[in-house]
């Protein structure tokens, strides 16, 4: 696509009309009305319910629906970190607690959907959890703590035991008694994914690669069978590997919708009861839902999640203008409702414009994606923020999400570049910022900002992220002083060789792998090394007790700016970790930056 053309998702700004000021007060209840819109997240059916993932009482927890009755019931009490995935003939939902107030430290827990008894399931020690699954009595995760990263099999019962361990990131995805698979960095290669097997029979433990070099994702189980998705042949498609006959095949579909998409990544994937693949593909930042290769008819944006309970499916479904709702879909009458509700008032949706998807060049001639979205009441050109998303391997998509909702709404316009490391647009996108993190990227961040500037979108720039997103605002601050006239970082990284001192064994693997085993750019890409250079006012933001991105590291930014008597104010925030679920700790994270934008910036 080129430079100029966009794909519209919403109508046309209101132009002339000037926005009203905003007082701290205000600012704060629009913070508050963005971040208390939920957010669902299907995990599947479970004796007659779905069984979803929400904020739906501001506190992140695991809830079943009755559709039949349209009533919906919270299944936990506490915070959820994260879940397994539902199964239908178990009335057992797994899930993991944070007992470390935000360290990320969990611990498996158990509740039932037809009755709300949850409890700790065994007495293990506390790990980051990379991924949780169960089958009829036993549990299985991978968990890393400060010395290792092991997979670990847990009994409702209480009984546990370590299984497995592995050198390098690793992810499960799905257990079903007899096998544990997942995917990771494990043949030690930066930029390439092997799925891994483990037969809980014989505790053998297999690496499978169709293609040495190839990445290989997110299995899922039926019996013997793993679907995933691979590139081993170019493109990313699906496919199925036998654990016992080591037959592999790649996915057919009855109908032809899905190759017409021609998807660049897929979603999420699986099988239905009668064993058709469905598929949730991507494609510029939107996804589209397909059975057995055949398109079912969802909202314009992105599709997140499926279930199927009943013959009939179930899906959520956004925008960056339309917060997430649980839909029903009838496959046979084509009808569909809105199961579970969530709007926002007028006086919040009238301040969103344009939403299009464009691409704009770089410093190398790359085209690189980006959304945009337009306040409908500032002035074109008008304060522009470049929000720079987590990960590096993740991406802004036409999906709802509170940061940028927030700074719409707040009057700004927002321009997100999926800068390459980005998830979405394939693996030799991702990988080139293997070995080069605050290089290209940093370059693609800043060519956003002069892209808006360009197309008189923007009258000035600030720029905020968090996480790496964070990382890349103090970056560009300090390399880029010139282009930004503010920023806010959030859970950043400020001196790379800190964080892998401060890391448990999960992280400092991420950053061999981010870096490429190049020790020697870790100083020169911290942030840190160029605080001197910052002019620009910046607003920092950082959980206390972040196990991610640790905060002794910004701590010292922080003594060095005020040491310089650099413009910039600090939040530090108690008893918070990285993880931003629940609706108090997204105000908590936002609310500040709005407020200082709106004081130095608009």
């Amino acid at each position: 696509m080129g430079e100029g053309e966009i794909r519209e998702n919403v109508n046309s700004r209101a132009a002339g009309r000037k926005a009203v000021p905003q007082t701290q007060s205000q600012i704060t209840r629009l913070v508050e009305l963005i971040a208390s819109a939920p957010y669902f997240y299907l995990l599947g059916a479970a004796r007659g319910k779905i069984v979803f993932f929400s904020n739906l009482d501001a506190t992140p927890g695991i809830w079943a629906l009755d559709p039949k009755l349209g009533e919906r019931r919270k299944l936990t009490k506490g915070p959820v970190h994260s879940f397994a995935q539902a199964r239908k003939e178990s009335r057992e939902v797994v899930f993991t607690r944070d007992v470390s107030k935000g360290k990320e430290l969990q611990v498996p827990f158990v509740t039932a959907v037809d009755e709300a008894e949850e409890r700790q399931i065994a007495d293990v020690p506390p790990a980051r959890v990379l991924g949780i699954s169960f089958q009829g009595g036993r549990v299985a995760y991978i968990g890393a703590t400060a010395e290792e990263v092991a997979l670990f099999q847990v009994g409702l019962d209480g009984s546990w035991e370590k299984l497995a361990k592995f050198e390098t990131m690793a992810f499960l995805t799905d257990f079903n008694g007899d096998y544990a698979v997942g995917y990771g960095t494990l043949a030690g290669r930066p930029g390439t994914f092997e799925l891994f097997i483990l037969d809980t029979r014989s505790r053998e433990l297999r690496v499978y690669t169709p293609k040495p070099g190839s990445s290989n994702t997110n299995p899922t189980l039926r019996g013997s069978k793993l679907l995933f998705e691979s590139d081993f042949e170019g493109r990313k498609r699906l496919y199925t590997y036998d654990a016992e006959s080591g037959d592999l095949q790649r996915v057919s579909f009855t109908h032809r919708d899905y190759d017409a998409f021609n998807p660049v990544e897929h979603l999420d994937f699986g099988w239905l009861d009668d064993g058709r693949v469905w598929v949730i593909a991507k494609r510029d930042g939107r996804t589209q839902l397909f059975i057995d290769g055949k398109r079912v008819r969802t909202p314009r944006g992105v599709v997140s999640t499926f279930a199927e309970l009943d013959g009939k499916f179930y899906f959520t479904a956004s925008s960056l203008t339309s917060p997430p709702q649980v839909y029903e879909l009838d496959p046979q009458s084509g009808a569909s409702r809105v199961a579970v509700a969530s709007r926002l008032p007028r006086s919040i949706t009238r301040e969103f414009g344009r939403s299009y998807f464009t691409r704009y060049p770089s410093f190398d001639g790359r085209r690189i994606p980006a959304f945009v979205v337009e306040n409908a009441r500032a002035p074109r050109p008008g304060p522009t923020v470049v929000y720079v998303h987590g990960g590096p391997w993740s991406e802004v998509m036409d999906s709802w999400d509170p940061f940028i909702a927030s700074l719409v709404a707040s009057g700004f316009h927002v321009v997100a570049p999926n800068y390459r490391g980005s998830t979405g647009y394939g693996e030799d996108f991702r990988r080139l910022d293997i070995g080069d993190p605050g290089g290209g990227d940093l370059n693609d961040i800043a060519h956003a900002g002069k892209w808006a500037l360009s197309r008189r979108l923007a009258s000035r720039l600030a720029i905020m992220g968090y996480s790496y997103g964070g990382y890349s605002t103090l970056l560009a601050l300090g390399r880029q002083p010139d282009l930004w006239k503010a920023g806010v970082a959030g859970a950043s990284v400020a001196d790379w060789e800190d964080m892998k001192a401060l890391s448990d064994a999960y992280f400092r693997s991420f950053i061999d792998t981010l870096f490429d085993g190049k020790t020697e750019l870790l100083r020169e890409r911290s942030p840190i090394t160029y605080v001197d250079k910052v002019t620009a006012p910046l607003c920092i933001i950082h959980p206390a007790n972040d196990t991610r991105t640790p905060l002794k590291p910004v701590l010292r930014y922080i003594q060095r700016l005020s040491e310089r008597g650099a413009v910039f104010e600090a939040h530090i925030l108690p008893d918070m970790g990285h993880y931003v679920a629940g609706t108090e700790e997204r105000v908590r994270v936002i609310a500040p930056a709005i407020h200082f934008l709106k004081k130095y910036f608009q």
